[in-house]
């Protein structure tokens, strides 16, 4: 009967009625990924899982597979897999130990809602990537793109997971600084910086930043955009909660954290004077009131000091830290203090004894009484 109504289109299986509709995804879950998609439409598929799993909306014993999901996806009129997302690990090498190498890069990060901001509320995300386990030692968000944002980043990654034997930076002058230089070679790291426009090897850390625009940028709220320090504090949740106890892809399944722990063994911890050996010297000069200039900031140092030029140490990124300073070729260090000048209006001035000056020989002659004595006459003038 079809066949003589419809012809040989009669005899094909029709469609069917649940067309775009998953029997593997209970229906409220479907509604649920959907909503989730059509809020975070840049979020990876892996991250819109996972927060279904963590919401509490859905039954503790479903099992929600990434495949059954990306069909699911695929249905819809909407792509399944945004464009840029994370795909699977592909590396033309691997250090064969934690530590060996540490990937160093910056990614222009989400801009946080504060009004009346000059800078317009720019974040910028420095991170470190351990080559051989893709542990990310330390990244964070900061509010410029600079060396002393960079440093601050790299002191942070030392004291937390050890000392890299080789540190892998890109070639921009944030990473090119004569600093980081003296602070590599006293921690006996090999510094290596990518040829210009040609940033070859660099293809892990910038998959774990195309990781953080699609698995966690696309989820943040305005309450978290409020604040810098919200903004770090959510992400460092995230990083150790989620990322390092992921199984990797690159690492046969193992995840980032399991894999750094295996060799911990071979790490070289961070010496206890590091804080010192990365504090930056730059050379100022002590002004007759004993006034150093330090960047817009006022410190005032002892007597005997003023006029010389010394070499001030101090932490660029953290003003509150103490700053101390050394004459030229010396070692010896002192404190420079903040320098408070209503303090300073109520103290009392003691005068400096001096010591007696011998009077020089004079001539007598005093050339205004001589002209007074020609001009008004005088002895015989």
């Amino acid at each position: 009967m079809l066949y003589q109504i419809h012809g040989f289109e009669g005899l094909k299986p029709g469609p069917r009625a649940d067309v775009g509709r998953s029997r593997a995804i209970p229906e409220e879950v479907q509604e649920l990924l959907l909503q989730l998609r059509a809020e975070r439409p840049e979020a990876s598929l892996d991250s819109l899982i996972r927060a279904v799993q963590l919401s509490g909306r859905m039954a503790p014993t479903l099992r929600l597979s990434r495949s059954s999901v990306h069909r699911f996806f695929a249905a819809q009129t909407a792509p399944a897999q945004p464009a840029g997302s994370c795909e699977p690990d592909a590396v033309a090498f691997t250090y064969p130990h934690v530590n060996d190498l540490w990937t160093s890069d910056l990614m222009h990060g989400p801009r946080l809602l504060v009004p009346g901001r000059r800078d317009g509320g720019k974040t910028y995300l420095y991170a470190f990537l351990d080559d051989a386990s893709r542990m990310v030692p330390f990244a964070a968000f900061y509010l410029a793109e600079n060396a002393a944002c960079f440093q601050d980043a790299l002191k942070q990654a030392l004291l937390r997971r050890g000392l890299p034997r080789r540190l892998y930076c890109d070639n921009g002058a944030t990473f090119r600084t004569h600093h980081l230089q003296v602070i590599c070679a006293t921690l006996n790291i090999s510094l290596i910086h990518s040829r210009p426009h040609r940033p070859r090897g660099r293809g892990k850390i910038e998959r774990f930043f195309r990781h953080v625009r699609t698995a966690f940028v696309p989820h943040l709220t305005q309450e978290i955009l409020s604040d810098l320090a919200e903004l770090n504090r959510v992400f460092w949740a995230w990083l150790e909660a989620e990322y390092h106890q992921t199984p990797h892809g690159g690492l046969n399944g193992q995840t980032p954290l399991d894999r750094f722990l295996d060799d911990q063994a071979l790490i070289r911890p961070a010496p206890e004077q590091l804080e010192l050996w990365l504090r930056m010297s730059v050379p100022r000069r002590v002004g007759r009131d004993r006034v150093v200039h330090l960047d817009g900031r006022l410190y005032e140092a002892p007597d005997g000091y003023a006029g010389e030029t010394v070499d001030v140490l101090y932490d660029p990124y953290d003003p509150g830290r103490p700053v101390h300073f050394r004459r030229k070729g010396e070692t010896a260090e002192r404190p420079l203090r903040r320098l408070d000048l209503a303090t300073n209006a109520t103290l009392r001035r003691v005068a400096r004894e001096s010591e007696p000056v011998a009077e020089a020989p004079t001539t007598g002659i005093s050339y205004l009484e001589l002209i007074a004595k020609k001009f008004y006459g005088g002895d015989n003038q």
